[in-house]
């Protein structure tokens, strides 16, 4: 008979362990549409899931080389066969050899991973690349010309006047002699301080007319943000000849001291052969044979340090001129114990993004929280105008008027060469005696007991006047019983044991440790980011890698976090995306306070955070 138990055993246990590994043969692959690429291709990463139902999706390795601009999904089902398809479009950010990770997908109690895919990425196309020939040059026809211009260069002929931006472009026009259309860039300066800004002006110039299709592509960037702040058309003569131009402009700043790239934009187009024609005639005019591509002059930068001399404790990284700052409370009359909303607003030039949190100082009589910030930046007439918004949350302790102080914040100046300080100005609150009544003494009642003393209160309730004797049943006497105890006991511990061992709130725990332990040893921003990312994929089921910010922040909003959290993650994350794409020795400055920053984020949401 024993045997006979143990045999059955077995083979519901191979069963158990066959339907367990794989019941449905499911499978999971991955693919791009070209393995070869440059800077300005477009990578399509498809993940087939064959067999798989229900729910799921597919979580991203870290992909620092590329930006994940969309997902789409499909689904197909076959004789009773799923089929899933997700499509992510992505642009690479820069060039070299790249691998793409694993692909996982969490399915049923089994982990489906995909092999990794190797990318190379050039800045332009290997096969095409134009070499250097210092003595020729070709026209439209493809004849070969005698360059005079290698032998004779052309003398910039931008009036001394100028502003630097415009003559800089103006210069590099001319270099280009009698050219159709050409395509050339500029900044306003090649040596700004971290955090101020910079114009970029990429100019399309034309003396003949183009199809009115004509696509544009963004230069690459390297340690810097870039907000584009207009376009405008206009003509200018360059050597004599007529010509008219497009212009892009965008608001460029560096991220950290050192080298920055600007790389070079792009226009396709297609010549025709009539000028001032209406644009149905233009549409349908005679094109020339091939589509033409021109492309920009590349620039670098070399981004300087700010002053430390003369720092002021206020300063949080705003470079600039033009600074104002405003705070206000929710309301000017609260109870004591109520909380107030205390809003600080700073305005001005450039991007804020990148500057650091305001400092609440310690206020007497009030409790206060953690500051929570956004940013955004605006185009206006050809610049960037920013704000960012600071909110925290006062508790007056006790009653009174209160009076709440200036709060600093300091900007550097680079005309001026010194740092500015504004203040906000004094907030008054009254606090009034608090409203809830408590259930303890009331003092305001009393007795006089003859012996100098006053009785207040009494903190002992007896229910009966009469001494309580104890009366044993039939129940008491079974609870005496010490095997029974035993075995209840026994129960009660199991029922515990099964209680603490909810496998979420077990993984929960394991994912902050290992987020913990993750930012203790963090030397780079990738480590703090794919910690925060784990994290949030664990506690919350959010995967960052294959969401925009955007949808990201929506996700933990549906999943029940706090506003604050979702702000403060917000813009940790863009911080780490800054600085994932930094040089690596600007990389080395920003970990340590990084990884300090995602921990107080990870505990903000383990206290108030909520699925």
């Amino acid at each position: 008979m024993r045997k006979l138990v143990l045999l059955l055993l077995c083979v519901i246990s191979t069963v158990l362990a066959y339907g367990a590994a794989d019941p449905l043969g499911i499978s999971v692959s991955a693919s791009v549409n070209k393995t070869v690429l440059t800077l300005e291709d477009e990578l399509i990463l498809t993940v087939t899931v064959d067999g798989a139902t229900g729910d799921f999706t597919p979580q991203l390795p870290s992909l620092p080389a590329f930006n994940v601009f969309a997902r789409s999904t499909s689904k197909t089902i076959h004789n009773f066969h799923a089929t899933t398809t997700f499509e992510y479009i992505m642009m690479p950010r820069m060039q070299g050899k790249v691998v793409i990770g694993p692909i996982s997908i969490h399915y049923g109690n089994k982990i489906y991973k995909t092999d990794p895919i190797n990318v190379t990425i050039y800045r332009t196309n290997p096969s095409t690349a134009p070499t250097a020939q210092p003595s020729s040059a070709k026209t439209q026809s493809g004849k070969a010309v005698s360059d005079t211009r290698s032998q004779q260069p052309v003398v910039a002929q931008a009036p001394a006047n100028m502003p630097f931006l415009e003559r800089t472009l103006y210069n590099r026009a001319a270099q280009n002699g009698d050219k159709d259309y050409f395509m050339v860039a500029g900044v306003s300066s090649q040596t700004p301080l971290v955090n101020q800004n910079v114009t970029l002006a990429e100019r399309f110039y034309y003396a003949k007319p183009f199809s009115n299709s004509a696509p544009y592509t963004a230069p690459t960037i390297s340690n810097l943000f870039l907000e584009e702040i207009g376009r405008s058309e206009g003509s200018q003569t360059i050597l004599g000849r007529q010509y008219d131009y497009i212009e892009i402009r965008y608001n460029a700043t560096g991220v950290t001291q050192g080298k920055a790239e600007i790389g070079p934009a792009k226009i396709d187009f297609v010549p025709v052969s009539q000028r001032g024609a209406s644009l149905f005639d233009r549409m349908f005019a005679t094109m020339a044979a091939d589509p033409q591509t021109v492309t920009s002059n590349k620039i670098s930068l070399a981004i300087l340090p700010v002053p430390t001399e003369g720092q002021p404790d206020s300063f949080y990284g705003a470079v600039g001129s033009g600074y104002t700052i405003s705070a206000g409370l929710d309301r000017n009359e609260v109870e004591a114990g109520d909380a107030v909303n205390l809003t600080v607003q700073v305005k001005g030039p450039g991007n804020l993004k990148a500057t650091s949190d305001l400092k609440i100082p310690e206020m007497r009589g009030f409790k206060t929280y953690e500051v929570a910030s956004t940013a955004a930046a605006v185009p206006d007439n050809g610049t960037l105008k920013s704000y960012k918004v600071f909110k925290t949350v006062l508790v007056p302790l006790s009653s009174g008027s209160y009076t709440i102080p200036a709060i600093d914040w300091s900007y550097y100046d680079p005309a001026l060469k010194q740092y500015r300080i504004i203040r906000t100005q004094p907030l008054s609150l009254k606090v009034t005696p608090s409203s809830k009544t408590d259930s303890g003494f009331d003092f305001s009642a009393h007795s006089d007991l003859g012996n100098g003393f006053q009785e207040l209160g009494k903190d002992i309730r007896y229910l009966k006047a009469e001494p309580y004797t104890k009366q044993f049943g039939f129940l008491d006497r079974l609870a005496n019983w010490s095997v029974i105890n035993y075995i209840a006991g026994i129960l009660v511990i199991i029922g515990i044991i099964f209680a603490l061992m909810d496998k979420r709130s077990l993984t929960e725990k394991r994912a902050l440790t290992k987020a913990k332990a993750q930012l203790k040893h963090a030397t780079n921003a990738e480590t703090i980011a794919n910690a925060l990312s784990t994290y949030l994929q664990i506690k919350y089921d959010v995967h960052t890698a294959s969401l925009p910010l955007r949808d990201i922040q929506e996700a933990l909003k549906k999943k029940g976090c706090a506003a604050p959290q979702i702000e403060q993650f917000s813009t940790l994350w863009q911080q780490l995306n800054a600085v994932r794409f930094a040089p690596a020795a600007a990389q080395e400055q920003g970990v340590s306070n990084l990884s300090h920053q995602v921990l107080q984020l990870l505990n903000q949401f383990e206290k108030g955070g909520s699925k």
